[in-house]
């Protein structure tokens, strides 16, 4: 059983962060030796990572207000002098992973576990491998021109590009129709032991209070994951006149965006930000309604969380979510707009009998990763 080497861009909190922990634990637990080589260093869920690990950490070059700020003579000069390296590769060879030195040792395998950053070019430049594999996490491809090209082309040289759902192979083959036959299916793990457990630590950022309803959403902030549909419906059902507390846990590049929008529109009291939580899981268990108002996803691990927790969820009708939910059976699935999500909460939270009858389905149903253990050990064969 040879070496395995993964690349990924950060160890912060995140769904592939996430699913890449409970990867390498899988991996370990089967007698793998693995290098995880990251493009930054620290990250929230670094102490996650089984010891068996080996971590490896990059450097980004320094950035020219970094070395305007530096003090020291000498340093600066060696800020200086690698920033111009740097930019030599990016902006002169245009392949800015050339930069970071080779990796000496020869893997059985190497992983890139996200189609983001340098690592997809890097592992395929400056790594010596028997086999290579990309993993592919995002629920659409927007890349175009030059972007598109490069990407065909790094693409074309792994032996597999995995998807984390049989939807998400969909749309990806219809940008690469030419690649079909690398294409492979690997669920991202669920470890349901873990969600358990970790949702019986007590909270004290979270309030009940009788007659009024707790939603909790468990998401990145940005564009694609709908969290601006969250406060458009958030908006409407308090026009409603409808008691309820909605917290959003999570982070990203849309969260000051989001922030100032509760604020012009008074939702104060109504939908509270709590920033990123290393455990989630407390919240999703207290929560009356767990709702995601996604308008891309791959394969929404939250969704598989928020069932192994037996919530009642509400999410968007797309493809890989119908997937999750066994078209309806498992969760409520809403048109991506205000008027979907409020007309379908409105409707659950009037009719007891469906509301019943989606929690009885939903305590009966098992989330279970043998078939997510079946692939791996397949593509690994």
């Amino acid at each position: 059983m040879g070496k395995i080497l993964i690349l990924n861009n950060d160890l912060n909190i995140g769904g592939i962060q996430k699913s890449l922990i409970d990867f390498l634990e899988y991996l370990v637990g089967q007698g793998h030796k693995i290098d995880l080589l990251l493009w930054q260093k620290g990250g929230v869920l670094k102490d996650c990572i089984p010891s068996a690990v080996h971590i490896m950490e990059q450097e980004y070059a320094a950035t020219w207000g970094g070395i305007t700020e530096e003090k020291k003579f000498l340093k600066k000069i060696k800020l200086l002098t690698i920033y111009l390296k740097f930019n030599f590769y990016a902006k002169i060879i245009k392949k800015p992973w050339l930069f970071y030195p080779k990796i000496k040792e020869h893997y059985h395998k190497v992983v890139v576990y996200s189609e983001n950053g340098y690592p997809r070019f890097y592992a395929i430049d400056n790594v010596s491998a028997d086999k290579k594999y990309l993993w592919y996490h995002h629920g659409a491809y927007n890349y175009t021109g030059d972007s598109y090209n490069l990407n065909k082309e790094y693409y074309g040289r792994f032996n597999k590009i995995v998807t984390v759902s049989s939807a998400n192979k969909k749309m990806l083959l219809e940008h690469f129709p030419e690649y079909s036959k690398k294409f492979f299916v690997v669920p991202n793990i669920i470890n349901v032991k873990e969600v358990i457990l970790k949702s019986k630590v007590n909270v004290l950022d979270f309030s009940n209070i009788e007659g009024v309803l707790n939603f909790v959403t468990v998401s990145r902030f940005s564009k694609p994951k709908g969290i601006d549909l969250a406060i458009d419906i958030a908006t409407e059902l308090k026009k409603q006149g409808l008691k309820f507390k909605w917290y959003f846990l999570g982070d990203g590049d849309t969260f000051l965006e989001i922030k100032k929008t509760i604020e012009q529109r008074s939702l104060e009291k109504e939908c509270i930000l709590l920033g990123n939580k290393k455990n989630p899981y407390p919240y999703m268990k207290l929560a009356d309604l767990y709702i995601q108002t996604s308008y891309v996803e791959s394969q929404s691990i939250t969704i598989y969380e928020a069932l192994a927790l037996k919530k009642i969820i509400i999410t968007s009708n797309l493809p890989v979510l119908n997937d999750a939910l066994q078209y309806g059976k498992l969760g409520v699935l809403c048109t991506i707009d205000t008027k979907g999500f409020v007309d379908k909460i409105n409707f659950i939270l009037q009719n007891n009998s469906v509301k019943n009858k989606l929690e009885e389905a939903v305590s009966k149903h098992v989330v279970c990763n043998e078939s997510t253990y079946q692939a791996i050990n397949k593509l690994f064969e």
